[in-house]
């Protein structure tokens, strides 16, 4: 499949799964929230607070897990952590049995009840588990395929993740059809817990290497990687792994801009309806329709980035994808378009928001040493994630003061901004490809 070997397309499979699990459970509670709001009385934003404890369990955990991750036999930290996210859901499901005996608490005049802290207590468990994924899958892609088809497999893992996000909300919207929503939770945390079981005895065997580069080389333990890096020239890590943080940044303020308000904008720019089959669909359908359609597209999108990144420059595909998405969002915020002119509008924004894993990704590989991959990937979305907490409210607030439209057109903003970030790759004053990490002199010292 696409020039990768047996082995590889069976690897890719496996940590692609583990990345599909891992998004599949991050999902799991958006789509339950109205739900949640009607059976257990809670308030909007005490629902939202589950979330952002999720995102913050996983952000924290992501650096120690990097370190751990380049530490120890990653067979058994990745079945591990989707193992325990597995077992946090399994907990949210008897919240409310076991808050009968967890006292409730007051702060500032609001009442957390004791099923309330359980509830967050699971979300921060689950969040931990699933921060496993990124420190331990990107350096296990290094050590089990070849350079020649990295790329690749980085599209199929992130076009995994695509698909988990976009799986959550279909299988909880059929499941809550005939089970109430403990129920749901408690059978879906028992599928993460068996998928973690799963990847250990797939991954136990000699066919895929999980021992850190590290222990593989124990010759090496005299000289501290992290000292050697400090040292280098920092052009060569720092400094890029600095941009593409900045990058990032700047691209997520777009980026949740669309997943968490383009239902709520298309509902209220365009409200398109349409009847299929004898059966009327809203606006708030059509809306989630056109979403799913972005998701769906961005995921095969990065199985085809994943293949030009094996033989373009991953900086030409990052300013390339960034400058559509900005095209995208200016279509979307200034033009009135119709039906199928507005799906091209949001691929195009797609193609710079979810599109761009693959190049990212492997530009952080090729930047970071073997024997710091887990960590630096680690670091750099425990960064990434903690930033990211804020971007939410403050998007909100946009929209809520300045319309919709103009909203629109200052997440074009974002995009601008992480264009500029790319374009300092270019220039040996920010980025050079020479490693001296590995004793080889700069040439341009």
């Amino acid at each position: 499949m696409f020039g990768l070997s047996g082995r590889e397309v069976r690897f890719a499979l496996v940590i692609s799964g583990a990345h599909l699990g891992q998004h599949f459970l991050m999902r799991l509670i958006p789509p339950l929230i109205p739900v949640l709001a009607v059976a257990l009385e809670y308030p909007l934003w005490q629902l939202g607070l589950l979330i952002s404890l999720f995102s913050f369990g996983s952000g924290l955990a992501q650096a120690p897990l990097g370190i751990i991750s380049d530490r120890y036999d990653r067979l058994y930290v990745l079945p591990t952590g989707i193992t325990i996210a597995g077992a946090g859901y399994v907990l949210f499901a008897g919240a409310t049995s076991l808050g009968a005996v967890v006292p409730g608490i007051t702060i500032s005049g609001y009442t957390f009840t004791g099923a309330f802290l359980v509830m967050g207590l699971a979300m921060l468990i689950s969040g931990v588990g699933t921060a496993v994924v990124h420190p331990t899958g990107y350096p296990m892609i290094t050590d089990n395929v070849s350079s020649d088809n990295k790329g690749k497999v980085l599209g199929v893992f992130g076009s995994s993740a695509k698909f988990g996000d976009a799986a959550a909300p279909a299988i909880v919207g059929v499941l809550i059809l005939v089970l109430v929503w403990s129920q749901v939770l408690l059978i879906l945390g028992l599928v993460g817990i068996v998928l973690g079981l799963l990847l250990f005895l797939v991954l136990r065997g000699d066919e895929y290497d999980t021992v850190p580069a590290a222990q593989q080389n124990p010759d090496g333990e005299d000289e501290t990687p992290t000292e050697t890096i400090w040292d280098a020239d920092k052009r060569t890590y720092m400094y890029p792994l600095a941009i593409i943080y900045l990058f990032f940044v700047s691209k997520m303020f777009s980026g949740e801009g669309v997943k968490t308000f383009l239902p709520a904008f298309l509902v209220a720019v365009y409200a398109y309806s349409f009847e299929l089959m004898d059966v009327q669909l809203g606006p708030e359908s059509v809306a989630n329709f056109y979403f799913a359609a972005l998701l769906v597209f961005s995921g095969a999108l990065q199985l085809v980035i994943g293949g030009i990144t094996d033989r373009i420059d991953t900086r030409l595909i990052l300013l390339g994808g960034i400058s559509l998405a900005a095209v995208g969002f200016l279509a979307l915020s200034l033009l009135e378009l119709g039906p199928v002119s507005l799906l091209v509008a949001l691929c195009l924004a797609g193609v710079g928001i979810y599109g761009l894993a693959p190049a990212r990704d492997a530009l952080i590989s090729d930047i970071s040493p073997p024997e710091l991959e887990g960590r630096t990937f680690g670091y750099i979305w425990t960064a990434i994630m903690l930033t990211g907490a804020v971007m939410p409210p403050l998007v909100g607030y946009i929209m809520e003061t300045m319309g919709m439209r103009e909203g629109f057109l200052v997440l074009t903003g974002g995009t601008v901004v992480a264009a500029g970030f790319a374009s300092l790759l270019f220039f040996e004053r920010f980025y050079v490809t020479e490693s001296p990490v590995h004793g080889e002199p700069n040439p341009s010292d």
